[in-house]
This record gives C-alpha cells, sequence and structure tokens, in this order.
C-alpha cells in the first residue's frame, strides 16, 4: 500500500508511478493542494507524466546512503533551511512568551505522543519495538534511570515564565495542533505500525544536535542559550532534549529501516514520514502562533 504524500489518498500498490501519476492528474486539474506541494518539493516547472515519474524516482531514491538518512535529510530540507520553519527562527532567541507557546501546545502533543506509542506497542509483535516504545512512555510521563519526567519538566519550564499548570493543563490545543494529533492518532491506531512509528519519531529529528551534519542550515536552538539568557528550568527542558532526542531518533529510524526493507514498506514509509512532517510543520507553527497570542495578552 502507498499513501499520496499531500492528500493521504490511499493506494493498493506501492509503486512510485501511482504516485506521480496521481500528482500529474491533480495538477492537470490545477488542484492547489497538489500544485503548492510539488512547487515546493519536486520542482515549480511544468512536465509531462515521464518527466514527473522520473522526477519522483530521483526524490525518493535512498540507494547511494540508506532509508534512514534519506528521512534526515529530507526532514532537514522541510524544517532547518534557509527559509526554516517559523518557530524554529523565534527559538534561535526565544523569548518568554515563545517558550508560553511552546509549552501550551507541547502539553497536547505528549498526552497524543504516548498514546502512539501505546498503540505502537499493542499493533506489533516485535520485542525490540515494543521495549523501545515502553521506554518512551516511561521518559515523557513516569521518568527513567533517575531523570524526572519530560512532562514535568515541561511544565516547570512555563512556571519558569509565568505560565501556571493549571492554565497549560485546562487549554484547548489551537486548529493546527488539533488537526495534527488528530491525524496521528489514526495513523496509529488505524495503519500498520510501521507507519505510525515513522510518523511520531522522525519528528524527534528536530532537535538532533547533529542536524547540521545532514545540510541543515540551523538548529533547533543556539547552544549558546542554554549557558544565559534563558530560564534555568528552560535549559533544563531543552538540554534533556538535545541529549536524548538524537538517540531517540537515531534508534527509531534504525528499527524503521530494518523493517520496512524485511516487510517490503520501504516507499509507504517515505510517503508516511513525508505526510506526518507537514502536520508537524503546520503544529510547530501553532506553537509559534500560541506565543503571539500571550504576547498580545500579557
Amino acid at each position: 500500500m502507498n499513501i499520496c504524500p499531500s492528500c493521504g489518498e490511499k493506494f493498493q500498490d506501492n509503486e512510485l508511478l501511482t504516485i506521480s501519476s496521481h500528482f500529474y492528474s491533480e495538477a492537470q486539474s490545477s488542484d492547489p493542494v497538489h500544485v503548492m506541494w510539488l512547487n515546493r518539493v519536486i520542482s515549480r516547472d511544468k512536465m509531462s507524466n515521464e518527466s514527473l515519474a522520473k522526477q519522483f524516482r530521483e526524490f525518493y531514491d535512498f540507494s547511494s546512503y540508506g532509508l534512514a538518512m534519506w528521512i534526515k535529510k529530507r526532514f532537514v530540507e522541510r524544517f532547518f533551511s534557509e527559509d526554516p520553519n517559523i518557530f524554529v527562527l523565534s527559538m534561535q532567541n526565544p523569548t518568554k512568551y515563545t517558550i508560553m507557546g511552546y509549552v501550551t501546545e507541547h502539553y497536547h502533543f505528549l498526552q497524543q505522543w504516548v498514546r502512539s506509542c501505546a498503540y505502537i506497542i499493542a499493533r506489533t509483535n516485535s520485542f525490540e519495538v515494543q521495549k523501545y516504545e515502553m521506554d518512551n512512555i516511561s521518559e515523557e510521563y513516569f521518568g527513567y534511570d533517575g531523570e524526572p519526567a519530560h512532562i514535568d519538566l515541561l511544565l516547570k519550564m512555563g512556571e519558569s515564565v509565568g505560565l501556571t499548570r493549571g492554565r497549560v493543563m485546562g487549554s484547548e490545543p489551537l486548529t493546527k495542533t488539533e488537526n495534527a494529533l488528530k491525524y496521528w492518532e489514526q495513523v496509529c491506531s488505524s495503519e500498520h505500525w510501521l507507519d505510525g512509528m515513522v510518523s511520531m519519531h522522525s519528528l524527534e529529528l528536530i532537535a538532533d544536535r547533529n542536524v547540521k551534519e545532514y545540510g541543515a542550515r540551523y538548529s533547533y536552538f543556539r547552544p549558546e542559550i542554554l549557558n544565559g539568557g534563558i530560564t534555568a528550568e528552560t535549559a533544563q527542558f531543552l538540554r534533556a532534549g538535545y541529549e536524548t532526542d538524537q538517540y531517540h531518533s537515531g534508534d527509531a529510524l534504525a528499527l524503521v529501516e530494518k523493517y520496512a526493507r524485511q516487510l517490503d514498506m520501504e516507499t509507504e514509509v517515505q510517503s508516511y514520514f513525508l505526510r506526518s512532517a507537514d502536520y508537524f510543520y503546520r503544529y510547530l507553527e501553532a506553537r509559534y502562533e500560541r506565543g503571539r497570542m500571550y504576547e498580545k495578552e500579557l
């Protein structure tokens, strides 16, 4: 099976030609969603069906460096390029309002995160995948190996900039966040567990300290801010992700690559990653927008 990385339409084969032909047809009809995706990801040039199929084969090709590295490079192109996500840009010199928006929207993200991990555990027979996901849940909600839970560190970060736990926990996610959470809920609860795994754990690349090795112009934040300019609680939370997410994403993508090859799901996994990354992009925008709301209010 495969999906359109733009609209999510499902196809009952795993052929790139099916996806490229779908895009060609939608572009011929001037569908804005598909045209915008093609302009951003493939090319702004008008092409024949054959030329577009060739471009898709080149874009999806990971033969020279492996599936995991392909995901890393595509993630960097999407989030850390010369024109990065607006939230990444705001995190280079974060204000307290940036942090407030981060805490509020990310609280809702973490609630979905543990549900997504639980769905993957329930839907796979792989012991190593189940153990990996159980460790993730422990770190997020209960702490692990003597370290505090990530969700507690998040709420303490909010408190350090004047945002009470009650306000965060009583909030409703913004629309972009809510749409993303619904998507991840659907994928992890209903699609193949490997599609859910790549959809969620590729997102941990956002805090991978090695992104510049994959061609990034920016990193998630300037490492210098950990030594001053932000609250101690903010530094503690950011440092926790900065020091662990590179291993989380690396370990997860190694598992994704292994099982995608075994199950002949490599193209499908690529498409699910691309679609999830688009939802994540808009979710990060929601963090920024929430911060601007706090700034106007306070």
